[in-house]
């Protein structure tokens, strides 16, 4: 190999390591404003703001009367100041049961719960959400929950935009109770909105279907949610039974479930 040849062999060498640093150092910053932008859309999230619009949401559409729960259901503290869950049930009409919590342990996870439980007189599908705000991530779950012929025809003018936010498959355990297409997305913090806004369609559609619901017995539908969500939700996670013990996640199950 003469000496030009290898000369310009260096040079090109040189060339595509200098290119590909400034792609490495491009995309370095990139990933840095990135997770700047995260760190702040997250701190930034309103949860409680969340909590009290959904509440007035239900108050403007159903005459909510209060349910009675036990106080430490109603409000229970993590130990050494971690945190709280603030929890309100009610009940209408249509409804059973309504509950509606707020999970807030600062630096860990912030998020809302939501579950509607219709009469047993009426042949329609129960309601249940989620918004978990975790550091690096939020999750957003709104989904009808009973036997097929009562949640086939969920949301059908909500699919494009529950798809355009990247929808999954809810969880395999919940597949032939769940309707197969509703909201299960993870998002990036500053999403947050538009995973909550999602919900709120959600929870809409819900109620405007409710108001037609046939008559008809649904007792034994809504068991079968009960034991599949009491066996694989909430009561399972770690975080909620370390914090707050074993029988009171227990029983905050059965509340939001039974």
């Amino acid at each position: 190999m003469n000496t030009q040849r290898l000369k310009q062999l260096v040079a090109q060498g040189l060339e595509q390591g200098l290119t590909l640093g400034k792609q490495a150092v491009h995309e370095g910053t990139r990933r840095v404003r990135t997770l700047e932008e995260d760190v702040r859309a997250r701190r930034e999230v309103d949860v409680a703001g969340m909590v009290a619009g959904l509440r007035a949401r239900l108050s403007e559409q159903l005459e909510l009367e209060d349910l009675p729960i036990d106080g430490d259901l109603a409000e229970r503290r993590a130990p050494m100041g971690l945190g709280q869950i603030t929890t309100h049930a009610f009940r209408s009409e249509s409804l059973r049961k309504i509950v509606l919590s707020h999970i807030a342990l600062p630096g860990l996870l912030e998020g809302l719960a939501l579950t509607m439980w219709p009469s047993l007189e009426l042949d329609t599908p129960g309601f249940a959400a989620d918004l978990m705000a975790l550091p690096w991530r939020v999750s957003v779950h709104a989904d009808v929950y009973g036997r097929d012929w009562q949640t086939k025809d969920a949301f059908l003018s909500l699919r494009t935009t529950f798809m355009r936010l990247g929808t999954e498959p809810g969880p395999a355990w919940a597949a032939r109770l769940c309707s197969g297409h509703g909201l299960h997305v993870k998002l990036r913090p500053r999403q947050v909105e538009e995973g909550f806004a999602a919900l709120t369609q959600a929870l809409a559609s819900y109620l405007t279907a409710l108001a037609t619901a046939p008559p008809g017995r649904s007792e034994s539908a809504q068991q079968q949610v009960f034991q599949a969500m009491h066996a694989n939700g909430p009561r399972q996670r770690a975080p909620l039974r370390r914090l707050f013990g074993e029988e009171w996640a227990e029983r905050y199950s059965r509340l939001l479930f039974e």
